[in-house]
């Protein structure tokens, strides 16, 4: 266990592939119900995310990391690449189960990555900020 009470295994997932509660939400759905696939509007429904397009995202970065894996028309399934990338998301479901209040706080104060292009809200946002005129 770390200093955040979270296995190593999990706190690598958070601060990769796994960087939202949205991420998490949709990867344990499909481990719940392996070896069956989901399309993304039903991962959508069943993990509440917002839309079918958002869990597409999360999706496509989960199958990125090679997570899960694309079963066709839409549909994903769980597929964890190797032993312990299945032991890692094991590890997040237990926590998920025995300290959800830990992890969802580990997920939210993740910082924030560099690469990452900013989100649609954000990019809104920014629209609007006040600007020193130079002159």
């Amino acid at each position: 266990m770390t200093d955040a009470g979270l296995p190593a295994a999990v706190l690598a997932l958070i601060g990769g592939p796994v960087a939202s509660m949205a991420h998490a939400e949709a990867l344990l759905l499909l481990r719940r119900v392996a070896p069956e696939s989901r399309t993304a509007a039903a991962i959508a429904t069943e993990a509440q995310l917002p839309t079918p397009d958002a869990a597409r995202r999360c999706l496509a970065e989960l199958t990125a990391a090679a997570l899960i894996a694309g079963a066709g028309d839409d549909a994903y399934r769980y597929a964890p690449a190797d032993d312990a990338a299945r032991q890692a998301v094991d590890a997040l479901a237990e926590m998920y189960q025995t300290k959800p209040v830990t992890l969802i706080r580990a997920i939210y104060s993740r910082p924030a990555t560099p690469t990452r292009a900013p989100s649609a809200v954000q990019s809104f946002a920014d629209a609007f900020r006040l600007r020193r005129e130079d002159g």
